[in-house]
């Protein structure tokens, strides 16, 4: 899955926080689906559906499989852009694609005892960005009594093809 991050219309930004870290002082592998999931509800927000508000109408959306794979470590502190999409929707399924980079400033150490610079003269540095992980979730709609699968509500499914363009 080398999807480049252009194909991608939507990003969510996240700190790494400590408690998310192991005691190697990287990000613990389980914590990418958590990633993941922040990402998968920002997009849905960013499109006009909070997962609370579809809850009500009577559906959930149960993920039925994942996948990760890690490329370069993530640690305390980390600024990280996950960028996320659908690739397809289905009759009662569709799915996320995901792919998290870390945004490194580029900074030259100090010389000669210098002061490390600021952050504010970090935020004028031009950005490189390293692939940390990337992966994907299936999703399916479920009645929230019985949870057997339903038919994504065509409100979502409009609203889904209009930002993604499919």
């Amino acid at each position: 899955m080398k999807d480049k991050t252009e194909e991608f219309k939507f990003y969510t930004k996240l700190k790494v926080r400590y408690e998310e870290t192991d005691a190697m002082s990287v990000v613990y592998y389980g914590k990418y689906f958590v990633f993941f999931e922040v990402a998968r509800t920002e997009y849905l927000k960013n499109i006009g559906y909070k997962y609370t508000d579809i809850e009500k109408e009577g559906f959930y959306f149960v993920v039925a499989e994942s996948n990760c794979k890690y490329f370069n470590p993530a640690k305390y502190d980390d600024d990280l852009k996950i960028y996320t999409k659908i690739e397809y929707i289905k009759n009662s399924s569709f799915n996320f694609i995901y792919k998290i980079v870390r945004e490194n400033k580029t900074e030259n150490p100090p010389k000669d005892g210098g002061y490390p610079m600021t952050s504010k003269l970090k935020q004028t540095l031009p950005s490189i960005h390293t692939e940390i992980a990337s992966g994907y979730t299936v999703l399916v709609c479920v009645d929230n009594v019985d949870f057997k699968p339903k038919r994504i509500p065509e409100y979502l499914r409009k609203a889904i093809k209009d930002f993604e363009k499919f």
